[in-house]
This record gives structure tokens, sequence and C-alpha cells, in this order.
């Protein structure tokens, strides 16, 4: 599945044009209620449209930067939110074959869907300082990642490998950052194991 647009240029941000690098492995998980359309075609009989609602699992492996960026920017903000889940699923449903609908009145939140982003913390790690690029030395593009990986945490949309990258990132560049919510992030998922 590849990504329809491609919005790089214009935030500033720069990536490699390396075909050669590997985009680090990040999978979306989403697992909600949807309605299937189908048109029923009867000859000689008006058209009609017919709905049956779904119970979707949804695995999408991001193959690119411009994927990331299509389907979960953590910088948009244009109403209020860091990440628009409901603008999410229903970005996933139009890459699926069939038509699916989201069952919601809300064009932004997804209260019946469960969206997750999972990767290593060395995926993470790599994203934020190898492919996302964002301009400054290491230590501000580390800063600026924890930055996001920290919204990503609090809209709920990341794993437990965000916190650790991001606690790396920290210690690394002996950043002036609070590791409250990132330690918070992975003794809550070290607690059920």
């Amino acid at each position: 599945m590849a990504s329809k647009t491609t919005n790089g240029e214009q935030t500033g941000e720069q990536h490699p044009a390396s075909s050669e690098a590997q985009f680090p492995g990040l999978t979306l998980h989403a697992e909600g209620t949807a309605d299937r359309l189908r048109r029923v075609n009867e000859p000689g009989k008006a058209d009609c449209l017919e709905t049956v609602e779904v119970e979707l699992a949804v695995e999408y492996d991001i193959a690119s930067y411009d994927e990331w960026r299509n389907l979960v920017d953590p910088d948009y903000a244009i109403h209020g939110r860091t990440v628009e889940k409901g603008t999410i699923i229903d970005d996933l449903l139009d890459r699926l074959e069939d038509h699916y609908r989201r069952q919601s009145s809300s064009r932004y939140e997804a209260p019946d869907w469960n969206l997750t982003v999972t990767g290593s913390a060395t995926a993470w790690r790599r994203l934020l300082m190898e492919f996302s690029q964002m301009r400054g030395s290491d230590s501000d593009r580390a800063d600026k990642g924890t930055l996001r990986l920290k919204r990503l945490l609090a809209a709920d949309l990341v794993d437990t490998g965000a916190a650790l990258a991001a606690l790396e990132l920290i210690n690394q560049y002996d950043l002036d950052r609070s590791t409250d919510t990132f330690i918070a992030e992975v003794t809550d998922s070290t607690d059920g194991e």
C-alpha cells in the first residue's frame, strides 16, 4: 500500500531521499467497528446500498517517512489536538480494498476504536534522529523528538518502545526534560508482566 500524497516538502523538514535507507519498523494497529458498504444492483430494479456492521482489526506496516507523516502527524494540531484518531482511522479504512465507513458522529474522535503505533525503542529513535531530520544540533533534535513522543504518549497512541526511546534520548543527550511521563508508561506496561 503506497502513500497517496507527500507533504514532507511543505513542512520544511528534510528526510533521506535514498531508497537504500530502510525505514524503521513501525506498525499501526487499529481495532473497532465499521460499516462495510456494498452496492446491490439487480437488473431492472432500483440501486441500493447495503450496509453491514463489521468488527475490524487492521495492522498496517508504515514503510516510509511520507506514510508516517500522512497517517500520524504529531505536529498536526489544527483543531487543538495533537492527534486526530478519527482522521487516522478514516485514512486506514480508505486504504482497504472494500469500502468501509467508521461508525462515529465525530470527525476527529474515534471512541469505539483502539489505535496504537508499535515499534522498538531503536525504531522510534531512528524515526526521530535519522528520518525526521529536524533542524538543529543532535541535542536539539533529540529534545524536539522527546517532545513529540510525549505528545504521542499523551494522545495514547504509542507503545512502551516510544517511552524507552525518549528515556534513552534524555539520558544520551543529558536533556533537561522531565522523565515522569515516560517512566510511568514503562512502569504501567511492566506491571502486567
